[in-house]
C-alpha cells in the first residue's frame, strides 16, 4: 500500500480548478474536487494504475472522468509513496 503525497503545485491545482467552476456551479465544484481526489485514492492501491506519461521519465499520468472531458493527475511513484505533482483539465494547455 503507498502513501500519497500532494506537492504543493497539485494542491494549487486543486483551487485553481475549483475557483474556475464555482461560479457556474458550486455544487459542481465540489463534485469535480471529490471526483478527483477519489481517482488519486485509487493509486493507494495501484499506484502503477496511470500511464507512463513520457519516455526517460519517472512521472505517469491517470485520466480522472468528470462529465465529458475529465481531468489529467501528473503523478510519480517513488519508494512506498505516490507523489502527486499536477492536476489539469483534459482541454488545458500543459
Amino acid at each position: 500500500m503507498a502513501a500519497l503525497k500532494w506537492l504543493p503545485e497539485a494542491q494549487d491545482d486543486l483551487r485553481r480548478l475549483y475557483a474556475f467552476i464555482l461560479p457556474h456551479s458550486p455544487q459542481a465544484a465540489s463534485r469535480a474536487i471529490d471526483v478527483i481526489i477519489e481517482g488519486v485514492d485509487g493509486l493507494i492501491d495501484f499506484p502503477e494504475l496511470g500511464s507512463p506519461w513520457e519516455p526517460d521519465t519517472d512521472f505517469r499520468e491517470l485520466p480522472v472522468r468528470f462529465g465529458a472531458k475529465g481531468y489529467v493527475v501528473r503523478y510519480r511513484l517513488f519508494e512506498d509513496q505516490v507523489i502527486i505533482a499536477r492536476v489539469w483539465h483534459s482541454l488545458e494547455d500543459r
